[in-house]
């Protein structure tokens, strides 16, 4: 099992850069702990986040400026939104990142992102067409790395005439590719081309396992191998003392994220999928953590939930812990990576073994 971050940006409005200096910060500890994977949200403007919540809409501009300050970790977008943007300009921002970063660092990750029509619509784009549209632009993107002829698009949802895709990305074959999507046919897709399944730290283990099962038997259809390292997921992970000093530490900075969260209709969301009412106040961090949707507690308590989740899930490949809030402090935040990183991931690793070890001798 490898383990890294999902720097999943949301502090509260001051100055941008600061909140950006702030996750660089957590990038390079992840990379001195041995984290393997920083994965950067792409979240663009919203009603609710004027003046009430820093975001970072270019995640490839942090990781340039990190990888400045890092020489091991690989970063990636989770997820670029190649619906909304031509794909020539992503396929050369993409390609200028992975020199910037550097031999294989650099993670293309893409998909639709969260499902509001504003980001469409904002660019004069419709939001039912976001699927194909995506799929479009993917095959574009990846033509653009790997065609060194001017060539023309002609496609039902994107155009240009005599495209030159300048520079090709920094590794051969092109950079490592994730996706996140819900999508059916992009799901089949990745898992024929090998690329790392993105599941979000809101999904049920359930749902994450539905997704497995299918993502692995596309896979091995296509003749993969080891699709379930492919698999990547998320969660919602805050180490302390005990446990309720963990709950006590999250309570002010979830609040606040509830309070912004509740405008976007999110916490709907979340009712469609857990069935759970979120109180849009200072309970919110209680119920979110009785449900299970934040792992909260010691390191020990912290390892048992988790297990049980890689156990529900159908197991995984890549675990990646939420970063990128204003929970409690700096210091507390670097603490619980820490306590992960010493007293959690060794425990979670020799779990995945014996498991492993268990299927092998069930199949013998």
């Amino acid at each position: 099992m490898e383990f890294g971050i999902f720097s999943n940006g949301f502090r509260p409005h001051g100055i941008a850069g600061d909140s950006y200096n702030e996750d660089i910060r957590e990038i390079v500890l992840a990379e001195e702990l041995g984290f393997r994977d920083a994965y950067i949200s792409e979240h663009h403007g919203e009603l609710p986040y004027i003046n009430r919540v820093d975001t970072i809409p270019e995640p490839d501009l942090l990781m340039c400026k990190a990888s400045a300050l890092t020489s091991k970790i690989r970063m990636g977008s989770a997820v670029k939104l190649i619906h909304v943007h031509h794909p020539i300009d992503v396929a050369v921002q993409a390609a200028v990142t992975s020199h910037m970063l550097g031999p294989d660092r650099y993670i293309f990750g893409f998909g639709t992102g969260f499902a509001s029509p504003l980001f469409s619509q904002e660019r004069g784009l419709t939001f039912e067409d976001r699927h194909a549209r995506l799929a479009e632009s993917l095959e574009a993107i990846i033509k653009c790395w790997t065609t060194d002829e001017p060539f023309d698009l002609d496609g039902q949802y994107w155009r240009g005439k005599g495209l030159i895709a300048l520079p090709k990305p920094r590794d051969s074959g092109g950079p490592a590719m994730a996706t996140a999507t819900d999508n059916e046919p992009m799901l089949k897709l990745s898992a024929e081309r090998g690329y790392a399944m993105l599941t979000t730290f809101q999904e049920t283990p359930e749902r994450v396992r539905a997704k497995t099962e299918r993502y692995v038997k596309y896979a091995l259809a296509a003749g993969q191998r080891d699709p379930l390292s492919n698999i990547t997921v998320s969660r919602l992970v805050y180490i302390a003392e005990s446990r309720q000093q963990a709950i006590e530490d999250l309570r002010e900075g979830v609040a606040y994220e509830v309070s912004v969260q509740a405008q976007r209709g999110f916490l709907k969301h979340l009712k469609s999928i857990y069935d759970l009412d979120i109180p849009n106040d200072a309970r919110a961090i209680d119920v979110l953590a009785e449900a299970g949707i934040y792992l909260v507690g010691d390191a020990q308590q912290v390892t048992r939930q988790l297990k049980d989740f890689y156990v529900a899930s159908g197991g995984f490949g890549t675990l990646l812990i939420v970063a990128g809030k204003a929970w409690a402090t700096t210091e507390k935040r670097h603490a619980s990576m820490r306590a992960f990183m010493s007293d959690v991931a060794p425990r979670l690793r020799e779990f995945e073994a014996a498991m492993s070890s268990e299927a092998l001798r069930a199949t013998a």
